[in-house]
């Protein structure tokens, strides 16, 4: 057998003719062995995000009725699982301490990588022009991750970014020039702290995984005859889309006569800039069969994909009639135009043009106006709609703010946390009984402010108590009553636990506040499991969750097996794309806007300088154009093959500040249709 390297756009039948290779496997090899589900498991399958692996593992399932089940994991997750599974060949390599690891949670890096650079950001050693502190620590964090998906050392970082970084320096100084270079070390410097820290408390994050893996777990030749014996075929399923240390695995894999399939799509590289190096994977084609497929038919793409990315780029230079297919919808204001996509939707779905699931909205950048507006309308005219991927902070949820506030009438020294609004907002959610405007007097005048034991007084403590109701006066003190009964004896965690039974579940709620509150439980769970890894105190780590999770950082990300039937979808370019979606009508939200052109949140800072094909110069302002340009070629052949039939640009002239938009989509704008809006 030989190894096969797919090659097509979107939509092209690439995941089928891995489907398909798989079943003959399944034929020929699996069926002959003693125990063909064990012979299955060593096929190791790839896929870039946790979506992806269960919808292409289902597939594989489907297809062979369930017989052979495979090992799907994204490459971080295999990073981890090997990390974890090899940890003691790790303690004895780096001489570490015995201890099982725990992985920390995005949010916790952040706070914790906080904490011990500190000293560094405060007194200005640790810096970059224009970046807070925040976004220092993660641009940073993002640093390390980058140079280990790219099989960089830490110590390499520093003159990676003094090659390759432009700065703004008007003369050339070497005073400067030393001060920028010492700014680079700090960085190397603070890395090399942050992966110490990390090493001495069996701390995991995704970049010190895959630092592990890629200088210490995967060169380890003990390691490798493990991997041999584990693996006889390997499925990497958008292969443009995975990082360099992932290419190096398989490399390996192969050259120890494991059997390959790798699908390819050259408009993908939607991760270019978030670790993904395609043109590093692409030496792998010299030891596959290669298989190009064409572009998939009965889409936009099919008919104009072409003219389309030429008329983006060189707009001067021919005359194109206007596209029947591409329509736009204009408007002054970006409220307006909100309302003119939404009626545009309603009106089509009403006369029966289209269905709710036929219909995407995609945007470069979605703030929260946007997404408010929009659903607003759109629910108004009953029409519900779905963001993909999408992220709420715990802290949106007033069930969740409700339950911080109690904790601080239970467990001593939180006085500083809890105030009158806290008190009020969590009367109105705990009970069904108060309103707004009752829990606000309740509020004013039988709450006891003190900053170490506030608590709830007596409803007759407000001398005009009769105004609040029966109904309002029993059920305040019931809660009143529930709070003095419990003790600060019992572990936070429980009393998360008995508070969600007492007043939430007898409320049957809604799938959404359910899998909030089972991400808050989730969350604390593992928040005291870090504290006590830390040596800290309960009181202590109850103050910093409290802190953390009003701060906005952690997010509720319930699973949803599928999207609903009869929804909108709506999502950001990078989050349609990874979800590889198709839809037989698009809205392209905000196409005069110049964010377009810009990678934006889907490319990190110094990305480029970590790909393997990096020559080492500077990365200057013509290299990031062409770069901006290239992706965007990608992006529109992209978007297009996953279109059916109909294409609205949708744009407004001034931008959210008040700006006159003149993005790279206005040529294409200007040959479209103009729709009819009420």
């Amino acid at each position: 057998m030989t190894n096969l390297w797919i090659e097509g756009g979107s939509r092209s039948g690439k995941t089928e003719r891995v489907v398909q290779r798989f079943c003959d496997w399944t034929e020929t090899d699996f069926a002959y062995q003693s125990n063909p589900q064990a012979a299955s498991q060593k096929v190791l399958v790839l896929t870039v995000d946790s979506q992806q692996r269960r919808e292409l593992s289902d597939r594989l399932m489907i297809a062979t009725h369930g017989s052979y089940p495979v090992t799907a994991v994204t490459p971080l997750s295999f990073f981890r699982d090997e990390v974890q599974l090899f940890w003691t060949l790790l303690i004895k390599k780096l001489v570490l301490k015995a201890q099982f690891p725990l992985l920390l949670r995005v949010e916790n890096e952040q706070e914790l990588a906080n904490k011990i650079w500190k000293d560094r950001i405060e007194t200005g050693t640790l810096q970059m022009e224009g970046i807070g502190r925040d976004r220092l620590v993660r641009r940073l964090l993002d640093l390390f991750l980058l140079a280990a998906y790219g099989g960089r050392e830490i110590n390499e970082i520093p003159a990676i970014l003094n090659a390759g970084i432009e700065t703004n320096i008007l003369e050339s100084s070497e005073v400067v020039e030393n001060n920028i270079l010492e700014q680079w070390q700090e960085i190397g410097e603070a890395l090399q702290e942050w992966r110490k820290y990390c090493w001495e408390r069996g701390l995991l994050t995704y970049g010190i995984i895959t630092d592990l893996f890629a200088h210490y777990l995967l060169p380890n030749p003990q390691y490798q005859r493990k991997l041999k014996e584990r693996f006889r075929y390997v499925i990497v399923d958008r292969a443009d889309e995975m990082p360099a240390i992932a290419c190096d695995l398989c490399r390996l894999l192969l050259q120890n006569s494991v059997i390959g399939i790798f699908t390819f799509n050259p408009d993908g590289s939607a991760r270019l800039g978030l670790g993904g190096d395609p043109e590093y994977w692409q030496l792998l084609k010299s030891e596959c069969e290669i298989v190009n497929l064409s572009h998939a038919s009965h889409t936009l793409g099919a008919e104009i994909a072409e003219s389309v990315q030429q008329v983006v780029s060189e707009p001067i230079l021919q005359f194109i009639e206007p596209y029947v297919s591409i329509q736009s919808i204009e408007s002054v204001s970006r409220a307006k135009l909100f309302r003119n996509v939404a009626e545009t939707i309603a009106d089509a779905i009403a006369a029966d043009e289209i269905k709710a699931n036929e219909i995407a909205i995609i945007a470069p950048g979605l703030d929260n106006i946007a997404k408010y507006a929009i659903a607003e309308i759109l629910r108004k005219k009953n029409i519900n709609i779905t963001p993909l991927n999408d992220q709420r902070p715990l802290s949106y949820s007033a069930q969740v703010r409700s339950l911080l506030t109690l904790i601080t009438l239970v467990y001593p020294n939180l006085g500083q946390l809890v105030s009158r609004d806290h008190i009020a907002e969590m009367l109105v959610v705990l009970t069904e009984a108060i309103d707004p405007v009752r829990a606000g007097m309740l509020a004013d005048y039988c709450f006891a402010r003190h900053p170490e034991n506030p608590q709830l007084l007596e409803a007759e403590t407000y001398n005009q108590w009769n105004r609040l109701g029966y109904e309002a006066t029993q059920a305040y003190e019931k809660l009143r009553q529930w709070i003095e009964q419990q003790s600060p004896k019992d572990t936070p965690l429980l009393f998360i636990d008995r508070a969600i039974q007492a007043f939430f579940k007898p409320r049957k709620l809604s799938y959404e506040h359910t899998s909030t509150l089972q991400s808050l439980i989730e969350t604390a769970q593992y928040y005291w499991q870090l504290g006590y890894r830390l040596d800290l105190e309960d009181a202590v780590i109850l103050e910093n969750f409290i802190q953390l999770i009003r701060q906005g950082t952690v997010t509720a990300n319930p699973y949803a097996p599928s999207l609903p039937e009869d929804n909108v979808v709506l999502a950001t370019i990078i989050q349609y794309r990874m979800a590889r979606r198709s839809h037989r009508w698009q809205f392209w939200l905000d196409a005069s806007s110049d964010l377009w052109l810009q990678g934006g949140a889907a490319s990190l800072f110094g990305a480029p300088l970590f790909l393997k094909g990096w020559n080492g110069t500077l990365w200057t302002i013509e290299n990031q154009r062409d770069a901006d340009m290239q992706r965007l070629q990608r992006l529109l052949r992209d978007l297009l093959d996953r279109t059916g039939d109909r294409l609205y640009l949708c744009h407004s002239e001034l931008s959210t500040n008040g700006q006159i938009q003149n993005g790279v989509l206005i040529p294409l704008i200007e040959i479209s249709t103009t729709a009819s809006c009420k």
